[in-house]
């Protein structure tokens, strides 16, 4: 990749099975480039499902459109047992287990707890990537950085595990950290266990959860690895019509709520301070700016342009019938509780209608995608 060529980093955010949205988007992008051609990021950054869509694609650097067949291909066989133990004898030993190891003695070590198993998604991990790639990318330059965040339940900061060029340093930050590490399976598992659903999952002594929750700054790991632009593919559910606001709000309500609040209001709050920086920076001469040792950084922020909820609806009859009788037993319900659905919903209808929504919305910027990626 040319050395004046800028970097251009891609931010996925965290949403579950929303996050099939990205590979549409992705599969657009792609088709803009001959078979062959590296990737236009040279930064890759993601949290939740988001990092497990960025680590798979960051693996084929050097052919772009391969890495995002392969991650289409992925999407599109998954099922909801590919992700969690889905089978009523699964399910009830499972949770049968979480409460046999909670009547037990405090000296006994309990497992972290989730509603659902997702051993199925590491096994399916430790298939499909190829994790020996991603230093092969590293020394051939075709990647300067991978970063996947997770949260500590230990210590409550937001932590970037990253893997890079040797240039890149460990940053300490409020609330977050940067450290060095090679990248693998047990990091994706962290960075995507969201809270109560999936259980925690340990890297090394400490347990860690979903990414979204402590991350304030979700912008920062592409900025400290250096980026020049950045390329955000959110998750954000745009609500169509204002929810009753006579009826009471239920657990899964308060729950759908709370989850599009971890995913999406930090990352907003982070874009509006990089547009005042941006701003102030402009205003700036060449050489103040190199005194702060600060640049401007363009970025391009896209979102769905429908909501989630209509295709979670449509589709909830497909998810397994165990699944939906744990569902129903805390509270949730198809027509009312769509917003908590579609984070959960790995059928092949509604990834597909997702991965098609994501293609025609990136086609539909074209024009904005292309000149921001040359």
């Amino acid at each position: 990749m040319a050395k004046d060529k800028p970097k251009i980093s891609l931010l996925l955010s965290g949403g579950g099975a929303r996050a099939a949205y990205q590979v549409g988007v992705l599969k657009a992008i792609s088709e803009w480039y001959p078979r062959v051609h590296h990737s236009p990021f040279s930064i890759y950054c993601g949290t939740s499902a988001g990092a497990i869509n960025a680590t798979s694609i960051a693996c084929y650097a050097s052919c772009f459109r391969l890495g995002v067949k392969k991650l289409e291909w992925i999407w599109g066989r998954l099922h909801s047992r590919r992700i969690f133990k889905s089978s009523p004898l699964g399910m009830t030993g499972y949770l049968a287990h979480q409460w046999y190891a909670r009547m037990q003695a405090q000296h006994h070590e309990r497992p972290p707890f989730g509603l659902l198993n997702n051993r199925p998604l590491r096994e399916l991990l430790n298939q499909v990537n190829n994790y020996e790639r991603l230093e092969k990318q590293i020394m051939a330059g075709n990647l300067d950085g991978l970063s996947i965040t997770a949260s500590s339940y230990k210590s409550g900061l937001s932590v970037s595990f990253f893997q890079g060029q040797p240039y890149l340093s460990e940053w300490d930050r409020a609330k977050s950290k940067g450290r060095r590490a090679m990248l693998n399976t047990d990091h994706l598992m962290a960075s995507a266990a969201i809270p109560l659903v999936f259980p925690a999952s340990r890297i090394g002594r400490h347990y860690y959860g979903d990414g979204s929750i402590h991350q304030l700054a979700p912008l920062r790991p592409s900025l400290k690895m250096g980026a020049d632009k950045i390329l955000i593919i959110n998750l954000i559910n745009q609500k169509i019509e204002p929810s009753e606001h006579t009826q009471t709000p239920g657990l899964a309500t308060l729950g759908g709520h709370l989850m599009d609040t971890i995913f999406s209001d930090t990352l907003t709050a982070d874009l509006e301070h990089l547009d005042r920086t941006n701003r102030l920076l402009q205003t700036l001469p060449n050489d103040a700016r190199a005194k702060l040792n600060m640049k401007v950084v363009d970025h391009i922020h896209l979102f769905p342009s429908q909501s989630f909820e209509p295709l979670a609806q449509d589709n909830y009859c497909y998810l397994p019938p165990m699944t939906r009788a744990l569902m129903r037993m805390i509270g949730i319900s198809p027509q009312d509780d769509a917003a908590i659905t579609s984070y959960i919903l790995f059928e092949p209808s509604y990834i597909k209608s997702l991965i098609q929504l994501g293609y025609e919305d990136a086609l539909s910027q074209e024009v904005k995608l292309r000149n921001f990626l040359k």
